[in-house]
């Protein structure tokens, strides 16, 4: 008869794994410019769009034409649109433009035009 004994983990090593975890799936989420999308997406709410929704690249400036001068972020469009269960009442937002930095890891922000 051979016994199995459960190992229980100390406080140390359950907090190392939690912190392990949540830095992982940081980096699993900032890897390429897409998948930085789509964890943007998946913050905000967007589920389906976030799993299911095409990321295109767009050559045009991130920041133009209200900061023409900086060209450091390259647009994706996420399409079709993400559809949002409530409108957007105080900005024209568009939740379909995020402008992507990567410097190692990809870092995506909601960009609009005012």
């Amino acid at each position: 008869m051979t016994k199995y004994s459960i190992k229980k983990l100390s406080l140390n090593q359950v907090l190392k794994l939690i912190i392990g975890t949540i830095i992982g799936l940081f980096v699993l989420g900032h890897l390429t410019p897409a998948l930085a999308v789509r964890t943007q997406l998946l913050m905000h709410g967007y589920f389906q769009s976030a799993f299911c929704a095409r990321i295109e690249r767009s050559s045009e400036n991130a920041y133009a034409p209200v900061y023409s001068h900086d060209n450091d972020g390259t647009v994706y469009y996420v399409k079709p649109s993400p559809v949002s269960q409530k409108e957007l009442k105080m900005t024209s937002a568009r939740p379909n433009r995020y402008a992507v930095q990567t410097f190692g890891l990809s870092f995506a922000t909601m960009t609009w035009y005012d």
